[in-house]
């Protein structure tokens, strides 16, 4: 039985149920299947699904019997109107289909209570149907085919889980929404499987006959929580139908009693581990920020986050038919970022982290988005493979170590997927934050964003910025930098929006910003080459004095530090995040959301981000929107600044860049006239800079 891998579609639940004949009456052969229950002195039905050369049944019952507390199969009068419909009629221990079947499906259904006889409809509980809610026995199915050899309608026993034996428990969970969760709002199907031989996961009992059953049943939502009856630990494919929203999925998760998914109706997949989508698709969250103290959740160099290597080339899709191959490629590009770093395991919808690659071979590229949900055949491990999106996050030069913000949606299983386009690589990512699902019930004190006019708080070449800016930071130094009361920063802000640009540094080495208050953490903002100016974008949690602190390690820099915005409490989840895959919406190659190529020296342009006319679908009520800005193959030393259109080009920068090079950063930006900003390329030093720029857009404030 462990062999076989494909599982018929659930059935309705037997309240609704009534046998039927799926062969035309005219089948001359038929099919009888032996077996025998060990119910515990329960009372209870079993269902029959036969499938015939794949052509017919499934998905109805072909024969329904009964079974007694002393585990006597009984047929009973099935016929409507009759006298003793209902009642048992004869003992058996077998139950027959017309015509050849090639699988036969048993389910088996206990009563909720062992007190009745279960002889005919004057017993009280005789028309009870099972119950997950109620009970200390679950139902339990069996499938078997006729691949399985001569004596394969020789099923043998089953047995029902039973509370407190073999490991049996109650599989009772929580859902959470943003939204009301009224009784009946979910339907949910469960059944027990086996994984295959490559994976490990607590395969389901065997009886004596080598057959394996498992767990089974179908139940509704009580409010905020969720059953699975009485089952056994191990791996269960699961349909989750929400029938207000009519999304409905199924997917895979392993359950023990420690471990029990929570259903979570604002997330992709619900929350489970792996999912293919049936119906609709699981709107975006508008999300407020929950900063954190900065976190290292991946450093493929320790074997942290991602621990088979360098990140390979690809998204982790494989054409091989090796399963192991297969499994290792998905796990070498999909990074789990809930439950680790301060990120709680539900009720996410995005997280912010600075993602970092470690002395590239070769140039290249990295594109970070949420694992997807899948399409087709779930037990296919390719399903959730499909087309990339057309952006980049962090672009890469042989032998350069260089960093990004990142705003991250997360997908299935609480992962994000990283695609690498280029030679195998050493990665990090620290965390910085996470944004909720918008419910105030199961994530409160969620922020909103708000833009400030850019401001240079810190200069260390001219003394902007008092004591800390008087001169430039050396290896290992450490300063305080005050935020609140600072260009524009609320007293109550708690995270700011800083670009940070190591100017001049005199080799290698990192900087790090963190909360006032705090130990110095193993993470890193911005990482420093020799004589490179370089920005980086931080999201940085203010300590309770109300300052950041900044250190450098391993080598000198002059560092500024530009305020774009602050994160603080909001009422009435206004100014909220919503995180989206990312899409390029402006690309002076070919012209995407713009026309006229290179940027020339001393240019602006404008760019329509939000609105009917915008590109990637941002809405004309969104606020702000954070996006990746690609300086390519700029012609010389140089930067540029963007804005929000209808303000003064402010006296800052977002990207700076050495000739020659791709240089990404990311901006959070207020959105101005008509959902637009402003992009200014600097003919810098020599008069005559001019770069190609792309622009795409990870999520936006609405």
């Amino acid at each position: 039985m462990s062999s076989i891998r494909r599982f018929l579609v659930p059935i309705v639940a037997l309240a609704s149920m009534f046998p039927v004949d799926a062969l035309p009456a005219s089948a001359a052969t038929q099919t009888t299947i032996t077996f025998s229950v060990a119910g515990g002195g329960t009372n209870g039905t079993v269902g029959l699904d036969a499938v015939f050369g794949n052509t017919g049944g499934g998905g109805a019952y072909d024969r329904m019997v009964r079974w007694d507390a002393n585990n006597q199969l009984w047929n009973y009068d099935q016929v409507l109107g009759s006298p003793t419909y209902g009642w048992r009629t004869t003992a058996t221990g077998s139950m027959t289909v017309a015509g050849s079947a090639d699988l036969m499906r048993l389910e088996l259904y206990p009563h909720p209570t062992t007190t009745c006889s279960g002889t005919n409809e004057n017993d009280a509980c005789y028309w009870l149907t099972y119950d997950p809610w109620i009970g200390t026995r679950g139902g339990a199915h069996v499938q078997v085919a006729a691949t399985q050899g001569a004596n394969w309608l020789d099923v043998g026993t089953v047995r029902l889980p039973t509370l407190g034996v073999d490991g049996a428990f109650r599989m009772d969970g929580d859902v959470l929404s943003g939204s009301p969760v009224p009784d009946g709002r979910l339907s949910i199907d469960f059944f027990q499987v086996d994984c295959n031989w490559h994976e490990t996961c607590v395969h389901p009992p065997v009886n004596e006959r080598g057959n394996s059953y498992g767990t089974f049943g179908t139940s509704t939502n009580r409010a905020n929580r969720w059953t699975g009856g009485v089952a056994w630990p191990g791996r269960y494919i699961i349909y989750v139908r929400d029938l207000a929203r009519d999304i409905h999925l199924h997917g895979f998760v392993d359950v023990d009693a420690s471990r029990i998914p929570t259903i979570d109706l604002d997330s992709p997949c619900f929350g489970l581990d792996t999912c293919v989508m049936d119906r609709g698709t699981v709107p975006p969250a508008a999300g407020g920020f929950h900063p954190t103290n900065p976190a290292r959740i991946l450093d493929t160099r320790k074997g942290w986050g991602i621990t088979n290597g360098m990140l390979r080339f690809g998204d982790g899709s494989q054409s091989s038919t090796n399963p192991i191959l297969r499994a290792a490629d998905t796990a070498n590009h999909d990074l789990r970022v809930l439950g680790v770093g301060g990120v709680p395991s539900t009720g996410v919808s995005a997280v912010l982290l600075n993602i970092t690659a470690i002395e590239p071979a070769t140039n290249g590229y990295i594109t970070v988005g949420p694992r997807p949900a899948g399409l087709g055949d779930l037990f296919d491990d390719q399903h959730s493979y499909g087309e990339w999106p057309d952006a980049s996050n962090l672009n890469v030069r042989t032998g350069r170590t260089v960093p990004n913000l990142v705003l991250a949606r997360v997908g299935a299983g609480g992962r994000i997927r990283l695609y690498n386009y280029g030679y195998p690589l050493h990665m990090v990512a620290d965390v910085a934050g996470w944004f909720d699902t918008g419910s105030s019930v199961t994530s409160p004190g969620g922020l909103g964003f708000f833009g400030v006019t850019p401001a240079r708080i810190l200069d260390t070449r001219n003394g902007i910025g008092g004591p800390a800016g008087a001169s430039r930071f050396e290896a290992d130094d450490d300063r305080t930098i005050f935020i609140r009361g600072v260009a524009g920063v609320p007293a109550n802000a708690e995270s700011v929006v800083v670009n940070i640009t190591a100017v001049d540094p005199t080799g290698t080495g990192y900087v790090t910003a963190y909360p006032s208050g705090s130990s110095i953490p193993d993470a890193s903002n911005l990482n420093l080459l020799r004589d490179q100016d370089r920005p980086n974008l931080a999201v940085v949690k203010i300590g309770q004095d109300g300052m950041i602190r900044l250190t450098t390690r391993e080598a000198a820099t002059h560092l500024l530090v530009d305020v774009q915005g602050y994160y603080a409490p909001t009422g009435a989840g206004s100014r909220r995040t919503i995180t989206m895959n990312p899409v390029r919406i402006f690309d002076t190659r070919n012209g995407i959301g713009t026309s006229g190529g290179r940027m020339g020296p001393g240019e602006t342009r404008r760019v329509q981000v939000a609105g009917p006319s915008g590109v990637g679908g941002i809405p004309a009520g969104a606020t702000a929107v954070y996006v990746n800005i690609t300086s390519v193959a700029a012609s010389a030393w140089g930067w540029l600044a963007v804005w929000p259109t209808g303000g003064e080009r402010p006296d800052v920068s977002n990207v700076n860049w050495p000739g020659g090079t791709d240089i990404p950063n990311m901006a959070i930006v207020p959105l101005g006239t008509d959902g637009t900003i402003q992009l200014y390329n600097d003919p810098a030093v020599t008069g005559s800079t001019s770069t190609d720029v792309l622009i795409d857009v990870m999520g936006y404030v609405i």
